[in-house]
């Protein structure tokens, strides 16, 4: 990376680790409060919620022992006659003692009443109904919401004459804490008493809230989020506590300055932390590419030097295969003077034989002409990037190795699946294919095979795969290394592979692999 770069990215960086900072101070703060404030609503809502319950049941169990004391009086469990006036009396003292109790009534064995409530007691016949009521060892109960309270309704029996006593009260709910919204339900969800709003009363939880929460609320008891407390007073009955909007808005203005707060700290403090740290890391960072630049540069003159050394090796190859494509025309053209010096000696070189002479010397001398071009291009330094297709590649190369070919009776098998064209510098890309290929000769070549067999698969890749028995598997990850070589010093240089590995990977952005095969070594030119 480049130093103007690297100080662009830093900049980021440090902007990026600034806002880290700072997104990290606030939330955290704002994590803690929150939770702060939640386990402090929860813990009042635990104590609140405790003592409504406590509360009623304190009211419950009071009205539960007068109505048994009133069952067991003496009054109403002697053997004479039950003074009617008398009743009256210690009626109205127990409903003036007691606020809660609203109405007391007495039915003797005839179904005869004396009712009782805070201002007047009234006698006459009304039948006593069971329905609704759960039936206890020694009372009947009956629990109710309404809307002036919960309905309490307790009969005792009377044992030894027959009859009830029956004492009815009415437990106002309390609304005495502005933190929450107070609800109380029954099984359905049906809403008698609320602090939320007066509307709501008489109506369902389903009208206040969504349908899920509403149903958590009926089903569950406990928290069912941190803002909604649930609780049953008795097994009608369900209470329901909700944080106060009103106190989430100004805990929300709260938060607001406290964020505003912790985000000039986090500011404060992450710009010279930042400074602190990437003026170091920069300083390291300009010397460490001063250094990257000097090693790049002596490593660029390590490859040039081994290119250089390439180049010899190519041209050296090159002069061999000149020397195997020439062979032939030379044969020929030596036989065709011996033919022309034997046809004058006896007298016999004519006109006609002359002219035959003379084109088939030439033809001869066009031939090797043409075989220094084809070598003479293949060389080229490339400048500049082409389109080129793999076929391509391998018929210009087996056409440079073709006396060596011929000399050695290799055939060559070609399997053409896809004809894939690529761009990049075509010379480079040849010198790689002839390197695998004149390797796979050499090895043919220095080895007793019977039927020499070299075959060519083109596809989305190369591959080249000789029947020369394949690598040693104690050398076979080491063909790439520079200098590396099998051959004697007078035949290779070890830096062909070399190269070929280079050129594909830093020029073609692809790989070559080897693997041994049950013919031989296998090269396959890999590219993205």
């Amino acid at each position: 990376m480049k130093k103007e770069d690297f100080k662009f990215n830093l900049i980021i960086a440090f902007i990026i680790f600034a806002f880290l900072i700072i997104v990290s101070v606030t939330y955290t703060a704002l994590y803690i409060f929150s939770n702060i404030l939640t386990k402090e609503f929860q813990e009042r809502v635990r104590i609140y919620s405790d003592n409504i319950t406590s509360s009623y049941e304190y009211k419950l169990n009071n009205i539960k022992h007068i109505a048994l004391a009133l069952g067991r009086n003496e009054i109403f469990n002697n053997d004479f006659y039950v003074n009617p006036k008398i009743v009256e009396v210690v009626f109205k003292s127990m409903l003036m003692a007691n606020q809660s109790l609203y109405e007391i009534s007495y039915y003797n064995k005839s179904q005869e009443l004396l009712k009782c409530n805070k201002k007047e007691c009234i006698s006459g016949n009304e039948k006593l109904i069971f329905k609704n009521f759960s039936i206890f060892k020694e009372f009947f109960f009956k629990e109710d919401l309404t809307s002036k309270g919960i309905r309490l309704i307790y009969l005792v029996p009377i044992l030894t004459k027959g009859g009830f006593i029956k004492v009815s009260a009415i437990l106002k709910p309390s609304f005495d804490n502005s933190n929450f919204y107070i609800f109380f339900i029954n099984k359905k969800g049906d809403i008698f008493f609320s602090n939320y709003k007066k509307s709501y009363n008489k109506s369902n939880i389903y009208d206040v809230l969504n349908y899920s929460i509403s149903t958590k609320i009926l089903n569950e008891n406990g928290f069912i989020t941190n803002d909604i407390y649930v609780k049953n007073i008795s097994s009608n009955i369900k209470l329901v506590l909700l944080q106060n909007r009103n106190l989430i808005n100004k805990t929300s203005k709260l938060s607001d300055k406290l964020v505003f707060v912790m985000l000039l700290i986090s500011i404060m403090v992450a710009i010279p932390l930042g400074i602190f740290f990437s003026k170091p890391l920069y300083l390291f960072y300009k010397e460490l590419d001063k250094r990257v630049k000097e090693e790049i540069e002596k490593n660029r003159e390590k490859e040039q030097l081994l290119m250089h050394q390439g180049k010899l090796a190519a041209l050296g190859e090159m002069l061999g295969n000149i020397a195997h494509q020439w062979r032939h025309p030379i044969t020929r053209l030596s036989l065709l003077i011996q033919n022309l010096e034997l046809a004058f000696e006896i007298g016999k070189l004519d006109n006609k034989r002359f002219y035959q002479f003379k084109e088939n010397a030439l033809a001869q001398i066009n031939y090797m002409s043409d075989t220094i071009d084809d070598f003479t291009s293949f060389f080229r330094k490339d400048t500049k990037k082409v389109k080129f297709s793999l076929k391509e590649i391998i018929d210009d190369v087996l056409k440079l190795l073709e006396g060596r070919v011929r000399q050695y009776n290799i055939n060559i098998y070609i399997n053409v699946r896809a004809n894939r064209e690529i761009v990049g510098l075509k010379s480079e890309f040849s010198q790689v294919v002839l390197n695998i290929l004149n390797n796979a000769v050499d090895v043919l070549a220095e080895r007793s095979i019977e039927k020499k067999e070299i075959y060519i698969e083109i596809d989305k890749n190369i591959s080249i795969e000789d029947n020369g028995g394949g690598i040693d598997e104690k050398i076979i990850n080491k063909i790439f290394e520079p200098y590396f070589t099998t051959k004697f010093q007078s035949q290779g240089t070890g830096i062909g592979l070399y190269m070929s590995k280079v050129i594909i990977t830093q020029h073609f952005k692809g790989e070559i692999k080897v693997t041994n095969t049950k013919k031989g070594a296998k090269f396959v030119i890999v590219l993205p």
